[in-house]
């Protein structure tokens, strides 16, 4: 099987880039031929493991026991140690940092799928899965924007940035560079750096008026940071 995936891997067929042009597409605009690599979008188990990685959160600690799946109060199957209280949900119970382990290790349950990773084609597990789909529907849209679990890990890849620098520019580069791998072009520099600016004064704004404590800084680089683990370029292989 190595040497199958070592001649398959290594063949210009699979290393070709998924830069398209007019003719191939108009010779082939079905994409049945080997001229082009397809676009594809990372697995339910890689988007989630990538968003940690980015974050800088991943724990990449090898074997161990497998990380527990229970229900949160909105009943929704997510990582964490049951404690229950007669029969409801009791204090969280610590995992000291083994919920940020790869989702190679996360608990598998045919009655518990785990919800950040569910709406991104998680395979079937009755009967065995032997080809995993894959789909564009809403709910990976919505599972971006409302989970618990991306919106923690925004805020934790805003921290790592402003720690780094409390430089716009610099937040803002940084960020693209490790969505992305690779750099950004003046115009998405300027738009980014605007779309920052305005806002930190809007949370600002925000703050002052309810007189909260929250960090308006922090909160408007997450904002921009959950907005590149949401895109297609963070999502899609090319």
């Amino acid at each position: 099987m190595k040497y199958i995936h070592r001649l398959i891997m290594t063949s210009m067929a699979y290393q070709q880039t998924s830069t398209r042009n007019e003719k191939g597409n108009t010779v082939d605009r079905q994409k049945r031929l080997l001229w082009s690599m397809p676009i594809r979008r990372m697995e339910s188990e890689v988007v989630r493991d990538a968003i940690l990685a980015v974050s800088g959160m991943l724990d990449q600690q090898m074997e161990g026991q497998a990380i527990p799946v229970m229900a949160d109060r909105t009943g929704q199957w997510v990582v964490g140690k049951e404690n229950l209280n007669a029969g409801r949900p009791g204090p969280v119970i610590d995992m000291e940092g083994q919920q940020y382990r790869r989702s190679l290790y996360v608990q598998v349950r045919r009655s518990r799928p785990l919800a950040v990773l569910e709406p991104f084609d998680l395979p079937a597990l009755a009967p065995n899965c032997t080809k995993r789909p894959s789909s564009t529907v809403p709910t990976q849209s919505l599972e971006l924007l409302n989970s618990d679990f991306v919106t923690a890990q925004a805020r934790f890849f805003a921290v790592r940035l402003t720690n780094q620098s409390q430089d716009i520019e610099a937040q803002v580069t940084q960020a693209w560079r490790l969505a992305f791998s690779k750099e950004m072009s003046e115009q998405e520099k300027v738009a980014a750096i605007d779309f920052v600016t305005q806002m930190q004064a809007l949370l600002t704004k925000q703050y002052d008026d309810k007189q909260l404590d929250d960090d308006p800084i922090i909160d408007a680089v997450a904002v921009f940071c959950q907005a590149l683990i949401s895109s297609n370029q963070f999502l899609y292989i090319e």
